[in-house]
């Protein structure tokens, strides 16, 4: 109505017929024109100005200057504390309302699919001992290799108690805790990224481990005949009867004396079927043609040939609904009947969110950490016994690009992201991202007694109430409060206790899917986030409940298994004359060390050999790393940290003060601090304390977890600070209920010294020329690592960036990979490029690209573009903005401008016409303005100045009211085809979205890590120079070093003002080892082989 009005009163105050009278009247009445015109002028006035402000160079080898000192925050977007979904604090305690149910509460799957409901009993974990072969310990004589003694109090019999740690290994080899319903939903509606059936392909099973460190199951074989496919698939079969999980020899019996002959009986009234089927013939031909290998398949799902991956079938493919009727029909059609196995190779077909698959992956603890035994290695790693294999070790020869992208091809940025992420190392915020790209090592889970005991003895933590809704494994009083816990996690943000940390894992492998899909935007992020709310999963999940009342406990009962009685000698001391004489094993623990004296003759002559070297070292660990490596401290030890140390460290020392001591936080005054007073007494206190070896025993060692376990400045360390900044575990976001208030409390680290390949300032002398500030709230810290069996594994620091990864498990293997990983954390000269660099480490054979760089950067190795395949496209943008503005913005909105321009196209006011065209040259400076696309190509600018001349033309010419009709008409028109095109982009019908060129040799973190909660006027100035670099790659057909040169000189800086953590170079810090000689690292380096 109000347009109406608007221009009856046009009309009246200026008459159509009389040129003179515009002009006369203009000014008067409609001011607002020359306003917009004057605006117009300013803001070209602006661009033209910036065009003349030369941009920063984003090459660091010309001039430079002397690196700064600490100076104001440049970086906002690297400071900001994380925005949390409105409301969160309401569901701290008590259950949300509106929370999702998983499938056993709920009755029916995500998509509708009714299944039966089931309470906690109808989950019992497999009791027998069917993996006795694994996790072998160095308990028999000699250090010979024996199964873990589950009978403790050695009476010859496994009480039900005592059988718990069996269905604890059990546990963490088997269960998904119901996880394949996220699984399942990642590789149908995961933006085409991942396939677990692809990835199971049968034919690519002599190479698994080569290509992607996956485990291949004992007693099963490939299948490649196209004959024998399950629905169109590729799966491995069983190896006759060797795939059958067997008891230890002689049997497997109960405290009674009874065998245990089969997997635990479901409680009455536990239904047959989890699901009814639509087709019953179907579905039981599938089943029959499925391999078994003993256990409860509604329990565990059926084995896939992967250790770690088992397959559900999928009750949305097989259920008797219409939707699963259409979904098996659409099976058939484009994977069944596909020529050529077409469904392997073609993204049409894959990358297809309505193809739903007829198998969800359940995916256990073992996917990731199950791995070669660094004492009993296979022989061949494409095909291992099971002897051969230990849960406790870490994977890090698994590869998260293969396992967790293996459609991405290295044409897509995506790609690059997970290969970026190195061997034996997983993302943790993957999946719930925080924005960083920022991969921890895969840990291997050693001495969780004497870690526990550690706890007892580290200072408790403050717990929230919705911490305390969680057991405590550490304190009998699961109410005390502050509670003793462990630092799990390398930042320790996983702080509320073992049982938390072991319930927490599961949720962070998908349980409970149905909940944690509603607490963040998976995969993509830029929405925020809420906590994963403890509470809800009690009272809507089966499976949690599952878990906190029968697996948890299994779990804590496998980790901290431990008995001397059986074998009650200890291990040697490396200078000990008795060192590795066959009556001295170690101790019967489930997470005991891998000790290399144990691996083999090889393994012995090398301890043997440096035996005496070791001994010397044994002292240089002492006065140099044990105050951050070693669980065994003199009584009273505590540590703080301060930039105003010297303060507290050069005080006169005292024989009867506690050693408290007050380090430094940042790492240039490490080497000061180890000459006061304070520390030479900490020396002096724990080499006595640490005694000397006697009678072949080195009690120091023995039980020693080898770390404080207490939180370091990431600042001090001087490593990599990605994971350390990492955010999830701060109040308000996922894993707010898993991280401590004292965690949540921690003050900000102060400035991290980083290098910055775009200031043109000249680094310091350990290669930093920037700082950023990091939030308080929680990240900005490390746990120092455990260097217990260090040997087995290289490479180091948190994110294995450091030393040679050369994917081979055997003992010469991992002692090359320590070799060369261990002189490279101690002499940081020797950190230099060679033959056998990371991938994406660009300056051994691309060194044009990689800046000058001084260490390694992830730099991607050719011409990439962000990919998302075209039938994900709604879903990315409806996962970020809703579903309903994705409608309104790509077609809705289209059509209303469709209809006002047809209405006034209908009333023909030329003047009103001339407004409208005035407006849209305002909005096409305001875009050149803001992106400077005019930069590629400067005729961009004809453009608003012909909208303006016309608009002029119009208001001042003889306009007569056909114009004003054509021009409505043409935007009516333009607007029309503009939403259909839109709608049909974002329908996927136009093919896929595809962002680039980015040049090779772009950093992969300086995209991955922007911040979407920027500072609004960093974010836009990010994004419009990412577009407007590639813009002008392409346009000019710009190749290698000019290409990476022009796109980072656009979007260099801007990229990394609008950064989440703007360090980028990964196989840093840990200096520590500098100020050592020659000699006394060879030492330490003999030493830390036997540990």
């Amino acid at each position: 109505m109000k347009i109406f009005i608007f221009i009856t009163e046009f009309r009246q105050a200026v008459n159509l017929n009389d040129p003179a009278s515009r002009i006369r009247r203009l000014p008067e009445n409609h001011w607002l024109c020359f306003v917009l015109i004057g605006i117009l002028s300013c803001l070209t006035g602006l661009a033209f100005a910036q065009s003349q402000t030369p941009t920063p160079s984003a090459t660091p080898n010309e001039i430079a200057i002397p690196a700064p000192s600490p100076s104001p925050n440049n970086y906002p977007a690297a400071s900001h504390v994380p925005d949390s979904k409105p409301g969160w604090q309401e569901f701290l305690t008590k259950v949300d309302p509106t929370g999702a149910k998983d499938e056993p509460d709920g009755g029916r799957t995500a998509q509708g699919t009714p299944v039966e409901k089931r309470i906690e009993e109808c989950f019992p974990a497999e009791p027998r001992n069917l993996f006795w072969q694994v996790d072998q310990i160095a308990s028999g004589p000699g250090g010979k290799l024996q199964p873990i003694n589950y009978d403790l109090d050695g009476d010859g019999k496994i009480s039900d108690e005592e059988r718990n740690a069996i269905r604890g290994q059990n546990t963490w080899i088997l269960w998904g805790e119901g996880n394949e319903t996220f699984w399942g939903w990642l590789q149908e509606r995961g933006y085409g990224l991942i396939d677990f059936l692809i990835l199971l392909d049968s034919r690519q099973r002599e190479h698994r481990f080569r290509d992607a460190g996956l485990i291949n199951q004992p007693g099963m074989t490939k299948q490649t005949d196209p004959a024998k496919r399950i629905l169109g698939l590729y799966l491995d079969q069983a190896d006759g009867d060797k795939i059958a999980l067997k008891s230890p020899p002689g049997g497997d019996f109960d405290e009674n004396g009874k065998p245990i002959l089969g997997p635990p009986q479901a409680p009455p009234g536990h239904p047959k079927y989890i699901f009814k089927p639509g087709d019953q013939a179907l579905y039981e031909s599938v089943i029959a043609q499925l391999p078994k290998d003993g256990v409860d398949y509604d329990i565990y799902g059926y084995p896939s040939g992967v250790m770690g991956l088992r397959l559900i079938p999928n009750p949305n493919f097989f259920g008797d609904t219409p939707a699963a009727a259409k979904a098996r029909a659409y099976w058939k059609e484009r994977v069944i009947d596909a020529p050529k196995d077409a469904y392997y190779t073609q993204d049409s077909i894959y990358a297809d969110p309505q193809l739903i698959r007829p198998f969800r992956p359940s995916m256990s603890c073992a996917f990731c950490h199950i791995g070669p035994h660094p004492l009993n290695p296979p022989s061949d790693p494409e095909n291992p016994q099971w002897e051969n294999l230990s849960s406790i070790i870490g994977n890090q020869y698994w590869s998260p690009k293969t396992a967790f992208a293996n459609l991405t091809k290295a044409n897509n940025f995506i790609h690059h992201f997970l290969a970026s992420q190195q061997p034996g190392t997983i993302d943790t915020s993957l999946v719930s991202t925080d924005h960083i790209n920022n991969a921890n090592t895969i840990n291997a889970i050693f001495q969780v007694p004497a870690r526990l005991e550690l706890a007892a003895a580290n200072p408790p933590e403050l717990q929230g109430a919705a911490n305390l809704l969680l057991p405590s494994v550490e304190d009998s009083n699961s109410a005390t409060n502050p509670r003793h816990t462990p630092r799990v996690l390398l930042d320790g943000a996983d702080s509320i206790g073992v049982f938390g940390a072991l319930a927490r894992v599961y949720l962070n492998i998908g349980a409970f899917s149905e909940e944690w899909l509603r607490c963040h935007n998976p995969l993509i992020g830029f929405v925020p986030q809420k906590p994963f709310s403890v509470a809800t999963c009690e009272a809507n999940s089966v499976f949690w409940r599952t878990a906190k009342k029968y697996r948890v406990p299994y779990l804590k009962a496998f980790f901290t298994l431990r008995s001397q009685k059986a074998n009650p000698a200890p291990s040697p001391a490396p200078d000990s004359p008795t060192n590795n004489s066959p009556d001295v094993p170690v101790e019967n623990c489930s997470t005991a060390p891998m000790k290399l004296a144990f691996a083999g003759p090889d393994g012995k002559a090398i301890i043997e050999q440096d035996k005496e070297l070791a001994a010397t070292g044994r002292a240089v660990f002492l006065r140099n790393c044990a105050i951050c490596h070693s669980s065994k401290q003199p009584d009273g030890f505590k540590l703080s940290f301060s930039s105003d140390w010297a303060k507290f460290s050069n005080a006169p020392s005292t024989n009867d003060a506690s050693p408290q001591l007050t380090l430094p936080t940042a790492y240039a005054d490490w080497e000061l601090f180890k000459k006061t007073p304070a520390y030479q007494e900490y020396v002096r206190r724990i080499t006595a304390f640490a005694g000397q070896p006697e009678n072949g025993a080195d009690a120091f060692i023995e039980d020693n977890y080898l770390s404080t376990d207490i939180r370091v400045p990431v600042t001090l360390a001087g490593t990599n600070s990605g994971r350390a900044v990492g955010t999830n575990g701060m109040r308000g976001q996922m894993w707010d209920n898993f991280s401590s208030e004292d965690y949540k409390n921690l003050p900000p680290v102060g400035p991290v010294r980083f290098y910055n390949p775009y200031s043109g300032v000249l680094p310091d002398s350990m290669g930093m020329n920037d700082v950023y500030y990091p939030p308080g709230g929680g990240p900005g810290y490390y746990r120092p690592a455990s260097l217990v069996s260090l040997w087995a594994t290289a490479p180091y620091l948190h994110d294995n960036s450091l030393g040679l990864f050369n994917g081979d498990p055997s003992v010469k293997g991992r002692l090359t990979a320590f070799n060369d990983g261990i002189t490279k954390l101690l002499w940081n000269a020797k950190r230099v490029a060679d033959i056998n660099h990371h991938q994406g480490d660009l300056r051994w054979d691309q060194a044009e690209l990689s800046q000058g760089d001084p260490g390694f950067i992830y730099r991607i190795p050719e011409v990439t573009s962000i990919i998302i395949p075209a039938k994900f496209i709604r879903e990315l943008f409806a996962g970020i903005i809703g579903d309903f503005w994705t409608s309104f913005l790509s077609l809705y909105l289209w059509l209303l401008l469709v209809v006002l321009f047809v209405v006034l196209a209908l009333l023909g006011v030329p003047r009103l016409a001339g407004f409208v065209v005035l407006l849209l040259a305002l909005l096409s400076v305001a875009i050149l303005v803001i992106t400077r696309f005019d930069k590629v190509y400067g005729a961009f600018w004809l453009v608003p100045a012909a909208l303006l001349a016309f608009a002029l033309w119009i208001w001042f010419g003889n306009a007569r009211p056909i114009v004003g009709r054509w021009v409505f008409g043409i935007l009516a028109a333009l607007s029309l085809i503009t939403g259909l095109e839109l709608n049909a982009f974002v329908n996927g019908d136009l093919g896929p979205l595809s962002v680039g060129p980015i040049p090779a040799g772009t950093p992969v973190n300086l995209i991955m890590n922007m911040n979407p909660e920027a500072p609004t006027g960093l974010l836009i100035d990010a994004s419009a120079s990412l577009l407007r670099g590639s813009f002008l790659v392409s346009a000019r057909g710009l190749k290698g070093k000019e290409a990476l040169q022009a796109f980072e000189k656009e979007a260099g800086l801007p990229l990394l003002k609008a950064s989440k953590c703007p360090d980028f170079w990964m196989d840093r810090g840990h200096w520590f080892g500098e100020a050592l000689s020659d000699e006394e690292k060879h030492q330490l380096i003999a030493f830390l082989k036997t540990l």
